[in-house]
This record gives C-alpha cells, structure tokens and sequence, in this order.
C-alpha cells in the first residue's frame, strides 16, 4: 500500500503560464485535420503572445494549420513524485514570413516555413507533489 497522499492542483497565472512555456523547448501543437486529431512534437520559440515554429512547406503540419485554430502544449512531469505542471495554450496559426526569427530546428533538412500561432487563451495547472505520511 502507498504511503503517498494524493497531490492538490493548482492553477496558474497566466504570467506563470509564459515563464513555464518559455523554460521549456518542445511542446506539441494539436488540430483537427484531414486524419483526424493530430497532435506532434515539436521544438519551438515563445516571443510575447505568440508561439512560433519552423517546418517544411509539404509537411502536414504546413499543409493543415496555416490560417486554422490549433491548440499548443507544453509540460513537465516529475513521475517520481507525483508532481509536475501543463499548460494549454489555443489560438490561430498563421504563415510567418520570416523564418529567421524561428527557432533552430531540431531534425535534418530545409525547415525554411515558419509557423506562428497567435495566442488568445491560455490555462495551465500545476500538480503539487503529494505529502508522503510518516
């Protein structure tokens, strides 16, 4: 039997919210496309209210998001304690004309189509790590 007592959610600012995404280089972007619900890792930069990310021009990504309403996500889990945060971010995703302002891909090849979602809402939630009784 666990000697753990179950964590307390927290919700956070939204200011806490941004320093969060902004420590933190990967998330996953989420749409409604042509397969269905897709959801895809992804490295990224946070600049004021904005998400940006770099991809290829024939990518699905580029092909499913540019001028749609997406949903973007980051967190960090600690599984040893029970603890960790999320946080949602949801706006539209838009062409970026300048990829230079982009974060360095990750992955071989020409990442030369920059992505932009402009956030209109953000959520995020921490889980406090439980109290281990005595």
């Amino acid at each position: 039997m666990s000697d753990r007592h179950p964590g307390r959610l927290v919700v956070l600012s939204d200011e806490e919210c941004w320093q969060l995404v902004r420590s933190r280089p990967v998330g996953r972007v989420a749409w409604a496309g042509s397969d269905g619900v897709t959801v895809l890792p992804v490295n990224f930069a946070a600049e004021d209210d904005v998400i940006v990310l770099r991809t290829t021009a024939y990518s699905q990504l580029a092909r499913e998001c540019a001028d749609r309403e997406v949903a973007f996500e980051v967190d960090q889990i600690d599984e040893e304690n029970h603890s960790g945060w999320s946080v949602l971010l949801r706006g539209r995703c838009q062409r970026q004309e300048r990829v230079g302002d982009g974060p360095a891909p990750w992955v071989t090849g020409p990442r030369v189509l920059g992505l932009r979602i402009e956030v209109r809402s953000v959520t995020g939630r921490r889980l406090q790590a439980p109290v281990s009784s005595g």
